[in-house]
């Protein structure tokens, strides 16, 4: 696959750790409209917990690697281009999201994130492919295998009618470890998240949780990301404090799903629950 190297959109030092590849080609500009939509799929990850050499993304949810199924539900409601940020394993992780997505591949666009910044980084990295767009972008990650059209779907509109142009999908999970929170006013208004390891124990105590798949204006996101510092515990760019630079300048959406629709894979132990459950719901055989 070939390869242009490009500088990316921001300034900051960290987004030297970017690589694009991948033009998207004879696409119109967007308007920001309910229907005009892109996709990022978030697939850098080594997956150390899966015990094994392959990339995460790429161990088998029913008969299809991880990463088919966010791609399956971002080409069922039109997203276009997809761009799928990779990293470890980026040429073998590039190929099976191209082969599992058949005659849809031309949607797909590759950014590579060389190291691990955090996932705001990771979007920052796919921000080059989609300059001059506009409209409504979707962000979900590649080891949400149950996510689906509907979600995405219910994300755009309730972006598409927020005050500010976000959306972000909430659950509530038996576990609350490891999760962020979501901060809300006395009004119910979302006012930020907090990761679960920069949370105060108040914090900690809040039941509803961030499921990590939004639905974003491309110029807000253009316009708040570059400002997000990396003052956590983990020393990351976290995209959840664009949440909250969003949440300053007005009423930002929410919908909230079913915690196996925003469960992600981190162990062997977590796939194969997962894959009993979407047994049941006849997602696979």
């Amino acid at each position: 696959m070939g390869r242009a190297g490009r500088e990316p959109i921001f300034p900051a030092s960290s987004y030297a750790f970017c690589e694009v590849f991948g033009e998207p080609q004879n696409v119109a500009r967007w308007a920001p409209a309910m229907d005009a939509r892109v996709a990022i799929v978030l697939a850098a990850g080594k997956g150390t917990r899966m015990r094994s050499e392959l990339p995460k993304v790429l161990h088998n949810f029913g008969a299809r690697p991880l990463v088919a199924w966010p791609l399956a539900a971002a080409i069922a409601v039109g997203a276009d281009p997809i761009v799928v940020v990779v990293g470890h394993g980026a040429g073998a992780v590039a190929a099976a999201a191209s082969a599992a997505v058949g005659n849809h591949a031309q949607r797909l666009r590759f950014a590579e994130q060389h190291q691990q910044l955090g996932t705001g980084h990771a979007v920052g990295c796919a921000m080059p492919l989609l300059e001059g767009l506009q409209g409504l972008a979707l962000i979900l990650s590649g080891d949400v295998p149950l996510v689906d059209a509907a979600i995405l779907g219910s994300l755009a509109a309730a972006a598409a009618s927020s005050a500010v142009g976000l959306a972000l999908a909430t659950f509530r999970p038996v576990d609350l470890t490891g999760y962020g929170r979501i901060v809300r006013d006395v009004a119910g208004r979302v006012v930020g998240i907090r990761e679960h390891r920069d949370a105060d124990m108040q914090t900690r105590a809040i039941t509803e949780c961030n499921a990590g798949i939004y639905c974003v204006d491309l110029d807000g996101l253009r316009r708040e990301l570059p400002a997000v510092g990396q003052a956590n515990a983990q020393g990351e760019i976290y995209l959840t404090d664009v949440v909250e630079r969003f949440a300053l300048r007005g009423s930002v959406g929410t919908v909230e799903v079913a915690a196996h629709a925003a469960a992600g894979i981190n162990t062997p132990e977590e796939l194969s629950a997962l894959e009993g459950i979407a047994r049941g719901l006849g997602r696979i055989p």
